[in-house]
């Protein structure tokens, strides 16, 4: 079978190369199934991120909408709390000189 030590010294080389490519084989597969889930890692990722940009875009269009009606809300209520001042205001002086004309009817009466 073998003639000499030469013949060995191939069969164990042979071997060696095939065990060297299954290895070899083996470790682009592995490379291969890492980047694969670093892939579906990142994808979703983006897709979790867009979700999140749509939530604050929907967010942020419900609270200017908010506030714009705010604004007009803001606007009637001043309005209103600006009246009510002003009457209470201008009863109290209407008031205040009614009491000042009693007064001054009284002082020259007495």
């Amino acid at each position: 079978m073998f003639e000499s030590s030469k013949d060995l010294l191939y069969i164990v080389l042979s071997l060696s190369i095939l065990w060297f490519t299954v290895f070899l084989c083996w470790l682009l597969y592995q490379a291969a199934r890492v980047l694969r889930n670093a892939n579906q890692i990142v994808e979703n990722l983006q897709q979790k991120l867009e979700l999140i940009v749509d939530a604050v875009e929907f967010i942020r269009k419900k609270m200017e909408g908010l506030a714009s009606g705010m604004g007009v809300v803001s606007n009637i209520l001043s309005g209103l709390v600006e009246k009510f001042i002003l009457g209470k205001i201008l009863s109290n002086t209407k008031s205040d000189t009614k009491k000042g004309a009693k007064k001054k009817k009284n002082r020259n009466q007495g």
